[in-house]
């Protein structure tokens, strides 16, 4: 029987640690709440640091020629403008009347697919069914009210989305102009020589690991990009400039971007080719690139260490897209890697960097445990001859050690 008061002493124990993961849900409620409410601010804050990052390589070898770092931010945010200018100038055609006839490109495309399978003649049947028992009842006034269009409501949206534009533009400006600021701070704030050593280390591996990995994507990227558009021009497809954009944009977003672009490029084909096969080859070139770049060129310039785990990279884009919609989607990978960096670099994160990381060569004992585990699995039988098989292998050394100690007895 266990007395009142040790009761008592194991409910205040159980108290502290129920109030903690009750704190512990407020907060990341709390964090989801602000994330989604502050959107405005918060995607534009980190777009400009994801920029710094990408630009810290450039600026550092303009900084060993002579350049200040203002003058090298100045320059970089130029280039950055006028490459995206250019590239608009060219694209905002096409991309607005793409825009405009996607309903008609979409309902020509389903209009197709049904020619194809087969299955018109009976939607034709229950239309003209439907219209028939319709005709029969007495006429009703209707009033149908139109939503506004795409065009309509991105035009609402663009005096928010340029102030967005200018908020990350200066913001990244000011980031790559301030040079090693960062790490100036970090040595006055820290108290011991250990600790500004280790500190100042471990900040120049996260930015030196962030800013050639973004950069290195970035370049990938944009080949890609140039070897789709090359590709959809060969193959005759309208508006090759836009599917290299496309193919750009897209792979920043591991799988689902891949998928996605293969499904528009498949649409189109249908839309603009009359047979289904010559409407494959370009849904299968652009598939065929896509792949090569992901399983070829980016492990070759990246290598396995930066690699991610693919369920975790799923549920971060999931989650991203949900809060920021497509620019959660952008930046939902490299926030993903900097969270691995990060873990992977600060001392009692190395755990959490191991679950965002890909599939990694096990110990040896780990290995003995997995084995240990999952033949549970293993029927009755099978297991015996396991378990024979390796008495029996244990057995064999023992025995021809057993023999050189027995030959000096019997001489």
């Amino acid at each position: 029987m266990t007395s009142p008061s040790s009761a008592s002493t194991d409910e205040t124990k159980r108290a502290p640690a129920t109030h903690s993961w009750a704190l512990v849900g407020i907060f990341w409620i709390m964090a989801l709440s602000t994330l989604t409410v502050a959107q405005g601010l918060i995607v534009p804050i980190v777009t400009a640091m994801m920029l710094a990052l990408i630009f810290s390589p450039v600026r550092r070898a303009l900084g060993s020629v002579g350049i200040p770092s203002g003058v090298s931010a100045a320059l970089i945010l130029l280039a950055l403008l006028g490459f995206i200018g250019t590239l608009g100038y060219f694209v905002s055609g096409a991309a607005s009347d793409r825009l405009a006839d996607a309903p008609h490109m979409i309902e020509d495309a389903g209009d197709k697919l049904k020619e194809l399978t087969g299955t018109v003649q009976p939607v034709m049947d229950a239309t003209e069914q439907i219209e028939h028992i319709a005709a029969k009842e007495p006429a009703k006034d209707t009033v149908t009210i139109r939503e506004p269009g795409f065009m309509a409501g991105f035009t609402d949206k663009m005096p928010i989305v340029t102030g967005q534009i200018i908020i990350c533009l200066t913001l990244a400006f000011f980031l790559i102009a301030s040079g090693d600021l960062f790490y100036e701070k970090l040595v006055q704030v820290m108290p011991t020589l250990k600790d500004k050593r280790r500190a100042l280390a471990i900040a120049r591996a996260i930015e030196n690991q962030l800013s050639v990995y973004l950069l290195t994507i970035t370049l990938i990227n944009m080949g890609l990009g140039v070897a789709i558009g090359l590709a959809m021009w060969a193959l005759g497809m309208p508006d090759p400039l836009l599917f290299g954009l496309a193919g750009f944009l897209l792979n920043y977003i591991p799988y689902i971007g891949a998928m996605a672009g293969v499904g528009i490029s498949f649409i189109v084909a249908l839309v603009t080719f009359d047979s289904a096969s010559a409407a494959l080859l370009p849904a299968f070139i652009y598939w065929g690139l896509t792949s090569f770049e992901g399983q070829f060129v980016t492990p070759v310039m990246v290598g396995r260490r930066l690699r991610l785990n693919a369920v975790v990279v799923f549920v971060s884009f999931a989650l991203w897209a949900w809060l920021w919609s497509f620019m959660g989607m952008l930046l939902s990978t490299p926030m993903l890697l900097t969270m691995k960096v990060v873990s992977d670099n600060v001392p009692g994160m190395a755990s959490f960097g191991k679950f965002l990381a890909d599939r990694d060569d096990l110990s040896r004992s780990d290995r003995r445990i997995l084995k240990f585990i999952f033949r549970r699995d293993v029927p009755l039988a099978k297991r015996k001859v396991t378990k024979e098989a390796e008495t029996a292998a244990k057995d064999k050394p023992a025995s021809s050690d057993s023999k050189p100690e027995a030959e000096p007895q019997t001489a």
